[in-house]
This record gives C-alpha cells, structure tokens and sequence, in this order.
C-alpha cells in the first residue's frame, strides 16, 4: 500500500475517528485505526465494538492496499508535521513509512485482518433529516443521559419516531429531558430506539448545522451518514421508563422569568456549594422568590427575584446544575418554572413560543 495525502486533510480524519478510541481496551487492535484505499481516496475506521466511526479524505493512491496504525501515536506525529504533501507506504513486516520533505517516520503496525468488520446497512432504506435539526435535538437533551452503568437501558437516548414526529428522552432517574420535533420528519418514519449516551455525545461534536445525514436503523444497529463520515453503532436493549407518565400533569404555581436573569442567579448560587452539599432552596412569597444557600464549613448565600406570584408560601430544594443544564439550553426570552409542591418534581419549559409543549425538563426535588 502506498499513498501521497495533505498532511491537515489525513490529521483531520485521525482526529475525527480516534474520539471512540479507548485507551484501556483489552484488545490492542482497537487502539488502532483501520487505513484502506479506494479508487482516489483512503478510508480511516476507529471501533470501540460498539461505536464505529469511518472517514474518508481524497488522496494520490500508487498502490491499493489496506493496514492499521496507532491512532493516537499518528495523530501525535501529524499535528508535528509540516504542512504539504505526505507519503505513507506499508512495508515488510507491517511496517509503516512516513515521508515528509526530509523527515521519515517508521511504524510499527498490526495485521489489518485482525481488525473487527464494521456492519454495513445494504439494503436498508435511509431516513434522510437535516444535520443542524438532529444536532438541536440531541444538544436540548442529552446532558440528562445516564452514566450509570447500573442502569443501562438509561445510558442512552431514546429516539421515538412516529406520525411525523420525533421524540427524543434522557433521564437519569433524578431529571428527564424531552424534546420534540415535528418540523422536517417524514410522516413515513416509523422507529423507537435507545442510542448510547457516547454516540449521542461523537454525534453533537461532528454534525454541522447545515447538510443531511442519513440515518440507517435496524433492530440492533444503527448508522449516522454525512459528509465524509459515517458512523455506525449497537443500540441499546431493554425498555425504557414510561416517559410520559414523569410530565407532571397538576401543578398549580407558574412562575414566568427571564431566562438570562434567572440563569445568572442560579449560577451564582453553585458559587456556595459543594459536592457533598449541591443544592439551593427557592422560598416563594407574595410578590417575590428567595434563592438560598446553606453549606456547612464554606457559608451561606441569599438572593432575592421579583416575580409575579401571590400564592402560598412555600419552599423547595433543586440541583442547581441540573436547572443550569436547562437554562443554557432554553433560547427562548422567559422560562417557565412549574411547581406543586416541596415534594413534587419541578418542571422547566420555554415560555413566549411554540417550544413551551415540545421542550419539557422535569427535575425532581432535594429533600429538605
């Protein structure tokens, strides 16, 4: 095998496909990268076993061929390359030449059969939807994903297509997050899947906000294809929570609020806690809500909002990092803060615009 490839261009996929890379694998094929030519191009492909990340950059092809290489030792020789053009050849006993001008690198390489295959989705009709839409999609709700490993069939989201609508739902058992889009789906979708929370995470990173991506789903797999990438990965068996049943139905006490406004001083409270103590009280009276910090061994904070409110006085407790996670992720001017009482879940929605029905976070209360 011998090419001649940009050195940016080559750096560029190495960077892209090497984030599913997992340093610690028990398998040291996987530490590599898969490099195999086509007609005018090299395609590069990184596994983990359940994420498959593929990549191709146009290229001089002298000899077809295919090897694997470290990922992370190429991406470390590459970013220390000049720019221009750059030879890779494979030689005797899996050997890698790299040629650069007057610089020369030699790697040692593994047997690109031992590479595991990655699944290919022939025959399978895509769903064709638009990149900046699925990115807004899975960036509203995917900070709510479990890491939990104890709770897998809640280490994903789950993606529910159907009638024209997709609905996408992270929870961790202590907050959900709900979006729904109906603009732009076909009425012919028909899907209910659970993806791994990284897929999500490699798929916010690399979507652009224009541009389709194809979607390949089947009972186990499913496959993301745009640009000069495609990336394939096992879904996640088992069922998932009734969401619709967490959406409280009765709460009594809307309070509307500048999203920026309440953003900041929610922040600043985060200012007084801890890990051990992470959480801020919000005491609401006539006319006004009280935001309070107590924390042992570091102090106590207090700030007061003026809100439109003449109902009970009552107080509750929050995560104030999983209201954060909220605010920053509501583009709307107010928000609506819903609450029944100290022992009922909250809820955070847009207020003003046609999100408030299709943007719904629930956060369940920190008892006092």
């Amino acid at each position: 095998m011998k090419v001649s490839v940009p050195r940016q261009d080559l750096l560029d996929a190495v960077n892209k496909v090497k984030a599913v890379v997992s340093p610690k694998s028990a398998l040291p094929i996987l530490s590599h990268a898969l490099m195999e030519t086509g007609e005018s191009s090299i395609k590069l492909t990184a596994t983990d076993l359940k994420v498959s990340i593929e990549c191709s950059v146009d290229c001089r092809v002298d000899e077809p061929g295919s090897m694997t290489v470290s990922s992370s030792r190429l991406a470390s020789i590459l970013s220390e390359l000049p720019q221009g053009e750059l030879e890779i050849a494979l030689g005797d006993n899996n050997v890698i030449t790299l040629s650069s001008g007057k610089i020369q690198t030699k790697l040692f390489s593994m047997a690109p059969e031992e590479f595991p295959p990655v699944r290919d989705f022939d025959g399978i009709d895509p769903l064709e939807l638009d990149q900046g839409m699925l990115k807004n999609i899975f960036s509203r709700t995917s900070f709510a994903i479990s890491t939990d490993q104890a709770r897998y069939n809640l280490t994903g989201l789950l993606c529910d297509l159907a009638d024209g609508k997709f609905t996408a739902v992270a929870t961790d058992g202590r907050r959900m997050s709900l979006y729904i889009q109906e603009e732009g789906i076909p009425d012919t979708a028909k899907a209910t899947v659970i993806i791994p929370g990284k897929m999500i995470h490699e798929l916010e990173r690399l979507l652009a906000n224009e541009g389709e991506v194809k979607v390949y789903i089947d009972q186990t797999q499913a496959a993301f294809e745009f640009g000069s990438l495609r990336i394939v990965t096992a879904l996640i068996e088992g069922s998932f929570p009734p969401y619709d049943k967490v959406v409280p139905k009765k709460h009594d006490k809307e309070i509307v609020l500048d999203t920026a406004t309440f953003t900041e001083a929610v922040r600043r409270t985060r200012t007084m806690t801890n890990d051990k103590f992470n959480s801020v009280r919000f005491a609401l009276g006539e006319g006004a809500m009280q935001l309070r910090v107590v924390t042992p061994e570091v102090g106590e904070y207090e700030e007061e909002m003026v809100i439109d409110y003449n109902g009970d006085q009552f107080e509750i407790a929050f995560n104030p990092d999983f209201m954060v996670d909220v605010l920053r992720h509501t583009d709307t001017e107010k928000v609506s803060f819903v609450l029944k009482d100290a022992m009922s879940p909250g809820l955070l929605k847009p207020s003003g615009n046609g999100d408030a029905d299709r943007y719904l976070n629930v956060i369940m209360p920190i008892r006092i």
